[in-house]
């Protein structure tokens, strides 16, 4: 007897907790995504990223960092930046990335190429 009463106090208590939303699943990973504009042009070209789009459905998003595929890479706490990318003597495609962190330190990356013409 003693044995059913504390499997039914265990299966009462489980569904409590669902019930009230106080199973905790883990940190759902954040989306990153951003826009370019302009995606293509002539040296030197400014580009302005927007990440706003980038969510975290559990919380907030801490950090973006940039890797702008050109060499230089930056982090910021805010969605927007402006990059100014420069070529020499023939056309180049930068591969710039995003990777967005939140604050459990979950990522993910978001990909774009802009080609620049000399």
């Amino acid at each position: 007897m003693k044995t059913r009463t504390i499997a039914a106090f265990g299966i009462a208590l489980g569904v409590l907790l669902i019930a009230a939303g106080c199973i905790y699943v883990g940190n759902i990973h954040p989306v990153a995504s951003f826009t370019a504009t302009p995606t293509t042009g002539n040296t030197p070209l400014t580009v302005d990223f927007d990440a706003s789009a980038s969510s975290d459905a559990d919380g907030t998003i801490a950090t973006y960092a940039w890797d702008f595929g050109d060499g230089q890479t930056a982090s910021f706490t805010i969605a927007t930046v402006a990059h100014q990318f420069t070529v020499q003597s023939f056309s180049t495609v930068f591969r710039v990335v995003l990777t967005v962190m939140d604050a459990l330190g979950a990522e993910d990356t978001a990909v774009a190429d802009i080609t620049v013409d000399p």
